[in-house]
């Protein structure tokens, strides 16, 4: 009895364990998602005055590697994503520093994807799915 009990506790915190850095998927066609404020350089200094910061949106399928495809760059703190093509989706949020004295010396930070493990940074990973329905049934009747 104590062996089974043992394997069954083992192998719920191992399925338990996997879960918890999987991402949180949304059956969505469109979905609006939000970021807090860069207010900090990389060493923690804070933003020069006068500098801008905006945010590059970016979109890419689950499982591929690489920056995907940036949808807006925006000075807002939110986006609207309307998903076009079907599948599994990441979204990437990426801070893009504009230097007063020579704007087009942009910096900016790397990508946080939405099924980032960080909590700091992704306090829940998350993705989205996107797939079209079937048409309805036709022909519906006795036969």
């Amino acid at each position: 009895m104590f062996k089974k009990l043992s394997i069954a506790l083992v192998l719920t915190l191992l399925l338990t364990g996997a879960a918890l850095g999987a991402p949180s998927w949304t059956v969505a066609n469109q979905s609006t998602v939000g970021w807090d404020a860069v207010t900090k350089l990389a060493d923690d200094t804070p933003i020069p005055a006068g500098d801008t910061v905006t945010y590059r949106v970016h979109i890419k399928k689950d499982g591929t590697a690489g920056d995907g495809t940036q949808l807006t760059e925006t000075a807002a703190l939110e986006y609207t994503i309307t998903f076009t093509a079907e599948g599994r989706w990441l979204i990437g949020i990426q801070a893009v520093r504009a230097p007063e004295a020579n704007p087009e010396d942009l910096q900016k930070s790397t990508i946080i994807w939405s099924d980032n493990a960080d909590p700091l940074l992704v306090p829940v990973p998350f993705g989205f799915i996107y797939y079209l329905t079937p048409a309805e049934p036709g022909g519906f009747g006795p036969k």
